[in-house]
């Protein structure tokens, strides 16, 4: 049986001057992703997987560094951004800037980026059977990106598409799931708020 908490990323640093495609935390997230690995540190997570893109890895580190494991990089849990080429920009950036465009976005973050949705959800949904299916680790922690969840939670609800507001999925939250296979996975919670960012 594996137990997998799907984590969003803290708040990134939208408009970084120097890393705009991958931005680094901001510091208002780095204060979140503490928090977030102090309310996580007693769940007996033996494994940590992250996202290749540097806010899900910030977003792991205070946790990594309190457990002693090492993380492991799967590009099948990265973003939909992931190849966009463009610089990071939040939903609500995207919207401000380009209304007109906004209705795309819902219907398909992935094509809006320039990728192939069926491709996209492919992926993530291989990385999510590996995890369940792979022997290492029973309670995993998987930081991981906005859409990227919201296609693990679809596919487990037999859904072939997500449009972008279907799930609230918030910086630092968890979702679980619990299982043996992924056509046997339960949604145990989604979107928990272990702490406030706001703060």
């Amino acid at each position: 049986m594996k137990h997998l908490l799907l984590i969003r990323h803290a708040l990134p640093h939208e408009g970084h001057a120097t890393e705009p495609i991958d931005p680094p935390l901001h510091a208002d997230g780095h204060g979140h992703a503490g928090r977030l690995a102090q309310a996580l540190k007693y769940e007996g997570i033996d494994r940590i997987v992250c996202s290749p893109q540097r806010r899900a890895r910030d977003t792991a580190a205070p946790l990594v560094a309190l457990l002693g494991l090492t993380p492991e990089i799967i590009e099948g849990i990265a973003e939909v951004d992931r190849f966009a080429g463009v610089p990071y920009r939040s939903a609500d950036t995207l919207r401000a800037q380009e209304p007109h465009r906004w209705p795309e976005f819902v219907e398909s973050p992935a094509r809006f980026l320039g990728r192939d949705p069926v491709a996209y959800r492919e992926a993530v949904i291989d990385a999510l059977r590996g995890l369940i299916d792979d022997e290492q680790g029973r309670r995993i922690a998987v930081f991981s990106h906005g859409m990227t969840i919201k296609t693990m939670l679809g596919a487990i609800l037999g859904m072939h598409t997500v449009r972008y507001g279907q799930f609230a999925i918030g910086h630092c939250s968890v979702s679980r799931l619990t299982g043996a296979s992924i056509d046997a996975m339960r949604i145990d919670s989604v979107n928990e708020s272990l702490i406030d960012p706001r703060h």
